[in-house]
Formats: structure tokens, C-alpha cells, sequence
């Protein structure tokens, strides 16, 4: 060793006296500065809060789950850019932390669009961890967007090989669909929505029937994936460690109400009652509490956070069909129609009330005067116009009014091609009419769209009674 000049010497000591621990090199002090804290229009308790996340980060400045946290914080709460920076500054104190360059990857696609940046942060993570799925999905997904197809495959066949199941798949459809391989496509798309119903499976298979020439099968399942809201999703538990650091009444408030529309109701309802206790009076947060303990079958507990909600509020119509709802739920008409004539009162114009309340009364009895309030709800802009005209379709059909009762449930059709029950009630319309062929084609359809056999069956034997004369 008396070859080597003394500064080596000394390296190479600390290196024989450090073992096994990983030798850094010293920070750039520039490219560790944090961010500063936000201000300005930002919630007060907000604020706070990443402050002193920011605080402890000045303390620790080597300690990367302190930077972490902040950075994460700054992630759920809409503070992309401070995010990326700080999970970067994260990342590179702990070079073995997969989740700071995961999570820093995300974002930079997310926000940016930048895919090979995001790849190449995704790249470190799978270099310390390359067993976890929803890394190997985001790399197909970016590397599509890349137009780098074959890389793409290799990640989609990785996540395949890790469990990935329904996501992968698609992300492979997809590969096929580019490539002009429809058959492929069409085959793997077809086994997959049969043991996972999803319209965003039958959005893509459209795509596979059109571009094979099967124009009637296209529309049918055109129509089945036009209820998509969003492109396919996968399970990311480890975002779900992220949901801590949202702050602020507002971001909280969304969470909760986010959680319940993703059918977490149980998450959603502790975060709903904590934001009750801090404002009791708000109406957003009384609808969000109501709306979690309705998910959960728990009306009692509705019903009287309602009521505590109508004393203040008697003239929310939200309150009222939410209130209305709940006794629905239970079988109790009559509370259930006095709070929809409520809604009604109070907002003329509300279609959900007027659709609601009309097929209430049209069941108890009063066909004409739902009849008008269905066709109000339809002037008013019904959400489901399809649903509403279904429901004219059978209350004209049960007066014997066959031909009204063909036009709506035909108009139903026309909006959505995948609506079986429509089509069958529309060939027994068109059967009681003795129109024969137009009675075949609606039956022939609905069996083309396939579901409900007991009911098809059914319109089938009612179809073969009439056209041999039989009461």
C-alpha cells in the first residue's frame, strides 16, 4: 500500500471500516434546495401542514423519508412540480428506496407527458424492485405512447408473467389492435369480457369487429363501452400510503367523496364523520356523510344526519332526495314520495326528482300523471335518457298502448344498441301489433346482444302464441 498517494490511502480505510455501507457522493447543495411552501389563496391548515413537513425536512436534511413525506404531501395535494423535485432530491439520498423514483415517475408522465423521462425514473425503481405489477403496466402503457411496440410487449408479457391479469391483457389488445392484427385482438378481447364485463374492454373490441367487418356486432359493443368514463385502471396499493398526507378541508372532502364513488365506502366513512365533526353545518360535508352511510346499507344513520340537516336547511332539495332515497331503499313509499314532491317543488326542473317520482306514482297507480312526469324529466335533460324512455315504453305497453309503447322503447335502442330488455319488450309491442318481420328483427337482436335468456325465452313464446292465434 505505501504505493498509493495518502488521500487513497485514507479512502480505501474508510471504505475497509464502513463494510458494507454505500458510498455516496457529497450532495450538490444546489440540487438539494427545497422548494418553498406554497401561499397565498391556500387553505390555512394546508399551509400548515407543509410547513411543517418542510420544517423537519430542514432538520433532517440526509434523511430521505422526511423528504419523502414532504414530497408526497405535496403530491396529494395538487403540488406536482414541488413533488417531482423533492422525490427526486428523495430518491437520490436513498438509492435503494423504490418507491421515491415511482412515485416521481408517475407524476413526470402524468403531468408532463414526459415518457422517457418518466422511463427512465421507472427504470430505477425496477432496478430495486422488479416483481411489482403496476410498475411493469406503466411501462407498456408510457412505452405505447412512445410507439416502441415490441418493448411495450415485453412489459405487458412481464405483468402478465407477475399476475397482472385483466390489464395486461388489454395493454397486449392494444399492441394487436396497432399492428393491425384484429383476429388476435378480436380473440383475446372476446374471452377476456366474458369473465370481466368492462366497457372499456368492449370500446376496444368494437374497434377489433369494425375493423373485421362485423358492422352489427361493432355497434352492440360500441354501445356497451360508450358507459366508459375512463381508460382501464389497475390497483396500485402502493399509492394507497400516499392518502395520509392530504390535507386541507377541501382536499379531504374530495378524497372522501372520491373513495365512495370508487365503491370504498368503509374508507370513505371515517374521513366523511371526521370532517363533520369540524364543520356539522356544511352541506357538502352532511351530502358526503349521508352518501357514505347510504353506500353502506346503513339508512338509520342517513336518516338521522338528514334530519339533523333538513332542521337547518328545510329547503335543500339535496337533502330532500337524498332523504328520499333512503326510504326508497327501505320499501317506504310514502316518506319516499313526499320528500321527491319536495325536490320537485323546490326545483321544477330537476330530472333525477321527476324521473324518480313519476315512475313512484305511475306504480302506485297514477299511469297518466307519471307518464308526465317522465316526459318532464326527459324535457329536463335525464341523465339516462334511455332508462327514462324504457320506463314510458312499459307503462304504455301495460295500458295496452302498443304502438306508443314500440316508438319509446325503439327510441331506446337508438341510443343505446346494447339495451337487451328494450329490444325485447319492443318485438312483443311489435307482436301484439301482428308486425311479424319488425317483431323478429327486435328478438333476433336482443339474442344477437345476448343477455337475459329467462326473459328473451320468454318473448319468444309470447312472439310464437300470437303468430299461431293463441290468447
Amino acid at each position: 500500500m505505501c504505493g498509493y498517494p495518502n488521500f487513497a490511502r485514507l479512502l480505501l480505510v474508510v471504505v475497509i471500516i464502513s463494510g458494507c455501507t454505500e458510498f455516496r457522493a457529497p450532495m450538490d447543495p444546489e440540487s438539494m434546495q427545497l422548494p418553498e411552501v406554497p401561499s397565498g389563496n391556500e387553505e390555512l391548515e394546508l399551509i400548515s401542514f407543509l410547513q411543517d413537513l418542510h420544517d423537519a425536512v430542514v432538520q433532517n436534511p440526509t434523511e430521505d423519508q422526511t423528504r419523502g413525506r414532504l414530497a408526497m404531501a405535496y403530491d396529494v395535494n395538487g403540488f406536482s412540480e414541488r413533488a417531482i423535485t423533492v422525490y427526486g432530491q428523495a430518491a437520490s439520498l436513498a438509492r435503494g428506496e423504490f418507491n421515491w423514483p415511482y412515485f416521481q415517475a408517475l407524476l413526470v408522465a402524468r403531468v408532463n407527458n414526459d415518457y422517457v423521462r418518466a422511463l427512465e425514473l421507472l427504470g430505477d425503481a425496477i432496478e430495486i424492485d422488479d416483481s411489482y405489477v403496476p410498475a411493469w403496466l406503466s411501462r407498456g402503457a408510457w412505452l405505447r405512447e412512445l410507439d416502441r411496440m415490441e418493448e411495450a410487449r415485453t412489459a405487458y408479457e412481464r405483468a402478465t408473467e407477475l399476475g397482472a391479469g385483466a390489464p395486461a391483457a388489454v395493454g397486449i389488445a392494444h399492441l394487436y389492435l396497432n399492428d393491425s392484427e384484429f383476429e388476435q385482438a378480436k380473440n383475446l378481447l372476446e374471452s377476456l369480457v366474458e369473465t370481466v364485463p368492462d366497457p372499456r374492454i368492449d370500446a376496444l373490441l368494437a374497434r377489433a369487429y369494425r375493423a373485421l367487418g362485423r358492422d352489427e356486432d361493432a355497434r352492440i359493443a360500441s354501445a356497451r363501452g360508450s358507459l366508459a368514463t375512463s381508460a382501464m385502471q389497475w390497483m396500485d396499493p402502493k399509492l394507497s400510503i400516499q392518502a395520509e398526507y392530504i390535507a386541507g378541508f377541501s382536499n379531504r372532502l374530495l378524497h372522501a367523496q372520491n373513495l365512495i364513488q370508487v365503491g370504498r365506502q368503509n374508507v370513505a366513512l371515517p374521513v366523511a364523520e371526521a370532517l363533520f365533526l369540524e364543520r356539522p353545518e356544511d352541506i357538502a360535508v352532511i351530502n358526503t356523510l349521508v352518501w357514505a352511510n347510504a353506500a353502506l346499507e346503513r339508512f338509520e344513520e342517513a336518516k338521522l344526519i338528514l334530519r339533523d340537516g333538513l332542521d337547518l336547511y328545510p329547503d335543500e332539495p339535496r337533502f330532500h332526495q337524498l332523504m328520499a332515497n333512503v326510504y326508497l331503499q327501505e320499501g317506504d313509499q310514502d316518506n319516499g314520495r313526499h320528500h321527491l314532491e319536495r325536490v320537485t317543488e323546490l326545483d321544477a326542473g330537476n330530472a333525477r326528482a321527476l324521473e324518480d317520482l313519476g315512475w313512484l306514482i305511475a306504480r302506485q297507480g297514477e299511469t297518466a300523471a307519471g307518464i308526465s312526469l317522465l316526459e318532464k324529466a326527459l324535457e329536463s335533460g335525464a341523465k339516462e335518457p334511455k332508462q327514462v324512455l324504457y320506463r314510458l315504453g312499459l307503462l304504455d305497453g301495460g295500458a295496452g298502448r302498443w304502438s306508443e309503447a314500440a316508438d319509446r322503447f325503439s327510441d331506446a335502442t337508438r341510443i343505446d344498441a346494447s339495451f337487451t330488455m328494450a329490444y325485447v319488450h319492443l318485438g312483443r309491442c311489435l307482436a301484439e301489433q301482428g308486425k311479424w318481420v319488425e317483431a323478429a328483427v327486435a328478438l333476433d337482436w336482443a339474442d344477437r346482444v345476448g343477455s337475459h335468456r329467462r326473459e328473451r325465452a320468454s318473448a319468444r313464446r309470447r312472439f310464437n302464441d300470437l303468430k299461431n292465434g293463441l290468447p
